[in-house]
C-alpha cells in the first residue's frame, strides 16, 4: 500500500476511534413540582457506586436550578459503555435527599424505576450509550 493511503488509512480510523470514544447522554428529569432549590442528576458506569448513591465516585454529576416540570442536562464526552442515572430534587439546596422518619421528603427518581419507588438495580436502571441517548426519569414524591 503507497504510504500516502496508509497515512490517509490511519487518520480515518483515528478520527472515527476518536468520534466513538466519547458520547453525549441527556437526562430528562419529569413531574419536578416547584422550582424550588436545584436539580442533582448523577450518571454512574458500576453497580457499587449506584446502589450506594456515592455521587463522588459518578461518572458524572449536574446541578442545575430547578424548573416546574421538566428539566434536562446533557452530558458530553463520555466513553462508550452502560449508565445508570438517578435525580433529586434538592428542594432546600442542601446538597442531600431529605427524609423524615426515613421517608424522603424530596423528589427522587431513577432510570428504570418501577411505581413502588425503590431503586431499581443497576441493569435495570442502565443505557448504553451512543449518540444522542436520552434517558427518562420520573421524580417521586412521598410527601
Amino acid at each position: 500500500m503507497p504510504i500516502s493511503k496508509l497515512v490517509v488509512a490511519s487518520v480515518m480510523t483515528l478520527a472515527s476511534t476518536l468520534g466513538a470514544s466519547a458520547q453525549t447522554l441527556t437526562a430528562t428529569v419529569q413531574d419536578v413540582r416547584n422550582a424550588e432549590g436545584d436539580l442533582i442528576i448523577a450518571v454512574f458506569d458500576d453497580s457499587k457506586s449506584f446502589r450506594a448513591m456515592d455521587v463522588a465516585n459518578a461518572a458524572a454529576l449536574a446541578s442545575i436550578p430547578a424548573v416546574k416540570g421538566l428539566a434536562s442536562v446533557t452530558f458530553h464526552n463520555l466513553p462508550l459503555g452502560t449508565y445508570a442515572i438517578a435525580a433529586i430534587h434538592d428542594e432546600n439546596s442542601n446538597s442531600d435527599l431529605d427524609t423524615e422518619k426515613d421517608v424522603p421528603t424530596e423528589g427522587y427518581g431513577f432510570g428504570g424505576m418501577g411505581q413502588n419507588g425503590l431503586p431499581p438495580e443497576f441493569a435495570n436502571a442502565a443505557v448504553a450509550i451512543g449518540a444522542g441517548v436520552t434517558a427518562n426519569l420520573k421524580l417521586k414524591y412521598w410527601k
